[in-house]
């Protein structure tokens, strides 16, 4: 009995002492462990209840943290141990503030220093075998708990305000097991909840993790030290897993605060990125089978930076979306899914990295800058991939972007939107790009291009579209191609110019290859070109359209068809006879050089024999139409004064031109002039297939010459007055000779001497004053009819006003005088002469010389025989009220003979003959006497004809008395 007694006093006392025991023992080991102060307030072990607490242990040493642990409990459940049952019914931890320390190479936990623990040999671990025994956890709660970790690297701090673990079972693994954590993990708040089945083959878990600006650097440091940001995060992560097989997924936000990226060379930053939805990941043995997400991300502010080379800002970015990623054979297979991002206030700069090297004015010139306030793109995607490589892409695009600009020193690009939209697939062999199929639509609203500061285009709005199907990259062909486009502006700055001004352009299905490029219609319209702000334009076409384009391996062009209608031209020629308009649009395009330095020259190739020489570019026309009202209005200030005329092609038709082929091109023309004037022309030529060929016919009809008046004052030195033309022209081109004939109807004509060199010129090139000409010419109806031959060289460079007015002065006035006077005084007219110079005309005064008037030797009666020829010379007189007749009368040596012994008789008979040179005065006085009476005779005998007497002009006679050709008479001239 007393030894039982003993027993269980000896047993009573260890279990009461036991906790003294176990605190001396705790503080003495704090103490040999680096602890310079340790308290252990107490133990209590609660054996009937099996509960065991510790209360307020602390350590401290100088120099080192300290160590706190303000209560911790543990339960356990006696009947369990029963049924080889561990079962803890509860963990209670609180009011703990402790961490791992380095100091030196020592490690530290608290005031005790771990690195004495370091075992010199590893020790074998023995076999073990399957226990029967299970452990089980009821409850674990942690409260109040601060932990840190300060090590070279890596600081980190965390405090669980409330933390704990229920239900884990090792013999009931289909326990739902929940996992709580609520704290501060290096100064953001912490939420984690979740209810698990860790435990039995099949894993499911879900998974609530609340984070608030978590710090990544304080734990990516080490790794990543460019990186900073802070996590934001409101997920539910569900797993369901059987083995290495089974399902991952999440639902709910996550978001990054303050993100920044700073490399050596790329430096990134993201005030705020954020994505919400959900995402599967499903696995099979271990293997990526699926990755899916649906949701959407957003950022803003978005900065990203290379050195002075890159700079790229965001202030917006939203995409939207569902991804669903196949993956088979541990590759990706297929990527599908709807898609809708939107990016605002994108702005990038980028700058070429040898600028710098350079001078620094160069820097500028080498920066790209683009700008956009919104782009959009929405539309489904679909990718599959083969052996980790893609291998077919289907998509829609609608692409959508708003206000983008474009800028470097040299081009300054801005639109107000730009939107693409089409079904897009590609298609891929092995690594390489095979075939591209798409139905793109391109819309551009209000367009605005700036290069240089020198050149100007301004697009209103433009829209194309056009087909795709399986096109390969190496030879890309586009069919169906459609274009429309409005108000489209070109324009030169420097010497201000409009070049160009469209009211709208359509193209219809065409067509584009290496080869070929084709389209079936091409159509402009309210065309204005060349022209300054606020003045006329050069031309102004209402519409033009070219139909059956057909452009061969860009060596032929074929057009089928082209139609202008209501066109307006005007040009105007400078005084120094330059055209006002080119040498406007000249100056302006010259603007446009920009000054390179020269290249050097390349060093010559050596020639190959045989080698072949490139094609020769060629281009063919079907037809050219010209319709409606067309005007060409011109003005030339190169005479005084100026010339103005306007000419209205009514229609114009040419076909078959073709500068590949000695084709000859029908054509036809119906236009007037000045209204009033009719020209037609017709006839079939060609000028540039190489054979210069043809033949032609163009009649012009009421065309007014007062007109022309200022270059018939320049060229022949002549204003006309009055008068209208008629003009036909016929003949034939072989070879580049031209030979035909022109028909002149000159009606009413009146002319002007402008007392120029010019008059001077043509009067003695035509060897008569043009009005005297005209004179001669004119009708009884006041008409002048020509007939002028056209012959004559188109490679002749004379041939040109000139050459046409010495023709008509030559060889069509000279020619139509002689036969009008021919005609005029037949059968008298045999002796008409001109005088081969105005010089000699003026010598005798008379540019024409008619036949004279015979008179019997010696007297003055006129001989019988010129009754007939008075009557036609007056009739002609009074046909032609323009003539003026200069009437000579003239006694001759034979004369002389004649007279000379009456005037010997008669002297002989005097009572004091006269001596021989007295005598020989007396003759010449009664020759002189002789020669004036026959003109007198001949002006009487014309006034007895009717012939007015201020057209009758007579002159001092000069005797001739050594010509022995000349007979006695009266010599006309007009």
């Amino acid at each position: 009995m007393k030894f039982v007694l003993s027993i269980f006093l000896l047993v009573a006392l260890g279990v009461y002492s036991l906790p003294y025991v176990i605190r001396d023992q705790v503080v003495m080991w704090l103490k040999g462990h680096g602890a310079e102060h340790a308290s252990f307030e107490k133990v209590d072990i609660h054996w009937l209840s099996g509960t065991v607490e510790l209360l307020r242990l602390q350590a401290d040493s100088v120099g080192a943290p300290p160590m706190r642990v303000g209560h911790v409990k543990v339960t356990l459940d006696y009947p369990s141990l029963f049924e080889k049952r561990i079962l803890i019914n509860q963990v209670l931890l609180s009011d703990v503030t402790s961490g791992i320390y380095q100091q030196g190479d020592d490690l530290w936990l608290g005031p005790v220093n771990l690195s004495q623990f370091k075992a010199d040999t590893e020790i074998a671990e023995p076999a073990t075998q399957a226990s029967e025994w299970r452990v089980g956890i009821a409850n674990v709660s942690l409260q109040n708990i601060t932990w840190t970790l300060d090590i070279p690297q890596h600081k980190q701090k965390l405090v669980i305000d409330n933390a704990g673990l229920s239900s884990l079972y090792q013999w009931d693994e289909q326990a739902s097991t929940q996992l709580t954590l609520d704290g501060v993990l290096n100064g953001s708040r912490i939420t984690l909840n979740t209810d698990a089945v860790p435990l039995p083959e099949n894993k499911t878990s879900t998974i609530r993790l609340v984070l608030d600006h978590f710090p990544l650097q304080s734990i990516l440091k080490p790794w990543v030290p460019q990186l900073t940001g802070s996590l934001t995060t409101n997920l539910e992560i569900i797993l369901d897993l059987t083995g290495s097989s089974g399902m991952l997924s999440h639902s709910g936000s996550v978001s990054l605060d303050g993100f920044a990226w700073q490399g050596a060379q790329i430096a990134v930053a993201d005030p705020h990125l954020e994505w919400s939805g959900k995402g599967d990941v499903v696995l099979n043995d271990g293997a990526l089978q699926t990755v899916s997400i649906d949701g959407s991300l957003q950022s803003r502010d978005i900065k990203l930076e290379q050195g002075s080379q890159l700079a790229l800002l965001i202030s917006q970015l939203n995409w939207k979306g569902a991804l669903n990623l196949v993956f088979k054979d541990q590759q990706i297979s297929g990527v599908k899914g709807p898609q809708n991002l939107t990016i605002k206030g994108l702005q990038l700069r980028q700058s070429d990295p040898l600028s710098n090297a350079g001078e620094s004015n160069t820097a500028q010139s080498d920066t790209l800058q683009f700008n956009a306030s919104k782009i959009t793109q929405n539309g489904p995607l679909d990718m599959r991939f083969e052996g980790g490589l893609p291998q077919q892409l289907n998509t829609q695009i609608k692409l959508n972007i708003a206000a983008p600009v474009l800028k470097n020193a040299q081009l300054d690009l801005a639109m107000e939107q730009l939107s693409l939209t089409s079904a897009l697939a590609i298609n891929w062999q092995g690594n390489e790009l095979r075939g591209v199929s798409a139905t793109p639509t391109i819309v551009l609203q209000q367009l605005k291009l700036s290069q240089d500061g020198r050149l100007a285009v301004a697009l209103g709005s433009a829209e194309m579209a056009a087909v795709l199907v399986d096109m390969p990259v190496s030879e890309p062909a586009v069919e169906k191609i459609s274009l429309k486009a409005s108000s489209l502006n070109v324009a030169i700055l420097k010497e201000p110019l409009q070049l160009l001004d469209l009211g709208s352009l359509g193209l219809t299905n065409g067509f584009y290859s290496m080869k070929k490029i084709s389209a079936e219609q091409l159509t402009f319209t309210e065309l204005k070109t060349n022209y300054k702000q606020g003045q006329q334009p050069m031309s102004t076409i209402g519409e033009v359209q070219l139909k059956g384009l057909l452009l061969t391996d860009l060596t032929r062009l074929v057009i089928n068809d082209v139609r202008v209608k209501d066109t307006q031209t005007y040009v105007s020629v400078t005084k120094k006879q330059g055209i006002k308009e080119i040498d406007r649009l000249t100056d302006a395009l010259a603007t446009l050089d920009v000054n390179t330095p020269p290249e050097k020259p390349a060093k010559a190739k050596p020639t190959t024999t045989g080698a072949s020489k490139e094609a020769a570019f060629t281009a063919r026309l079907e037809q050219l139409m010209m319709t409606g009202k067309n005007l060409i209005s011109i003005e030339d200030h190169s005479v005084n004064p100026a010339f103005k005329s306007v000419v209205d092609i009514k229609e114009l038709k040419v076909e078959k031109i073709d500068t590949g082929k000695a084709e000859l091109s029908p054509f036809n023309l119906l236009a007037s002039i000045n209204t009033h004037a009719k020209l037609s022309a017709s006839g079939k030529i060609n000028l540039l297939g190489g054979g210069k060929n043809g033949e032609w016919k163009l009649d012009l009809k009421n065309a007014e010459l007062p007109v022309v008046s200022p270059y018939a004052g320049k060229y022949v030195g002549y204003f006309l007055q009055s008068g209208q033309m008629d003009f036909s022209s016929s003949g034939t081109l072989k070879a580049g000779v031209l030979a035909g004939t022109n028909r002149i109807k000159l009606n009413r004509l009146e002319v002007q001497p402008a007392q120029t060199q010019a008059t001077d010129e043509f009067n003695n090139t035509l060897s008569m004053p043009l009005g005297t000409a005209i004179s001669v010419l004119q009708d009884s109806s006041d008409n002048i009819k020509l007939d002028l031959p056209v012959e004559g060289s188109l490679d002749d460079p004379q041939f040109g006003y000139q050459s046409i007015i010495n023709n008509l002065a030559t060889k069509g006035l000279k020619k139509a005088a002689f036969s009008f006077l021919t005609k005029a005084l037949q059968p008298y007219g045999a002796l008409i002469s001109l005088a081969s110079t105005a010089i000699d005309a003026n010598k005798s005064g008379a540019f024409i010389t008619l036949a004279p008037v015979n008179f019997d030797v010696g007297t003055s009666t006129v001989s019988a025989d010129m009754s007939g020829y008075l009557g036609k010379i007056g009739e002609m007189m009074k046909a032609r009220k323009g003539l003026r007749l200069n009437v000579c009368g003239n006694a001759v040596k034979e004369d002389r003979t004649h007279l000379l012994p009456l005037l010997d008789k008669e002297n002989q008979a005097k009572a004091k003959p006269l001596p021989p040179a007295e005598l020989e005065a007396l003759m010449l006085e009664r020759l002189q006497t002789l020669a004036s009476a026959r003109g007198e005779q001949v002006t009487r005998m014309l006034l007895d004809r009717d012939v007015p007497k201020n057209r009758l002009f007579s002159c001092f006679p000069v005797l001739d008395l050594t010509n022995d050709q000349l007979k006695p008479g009266v010599i006309l001239g007009l």
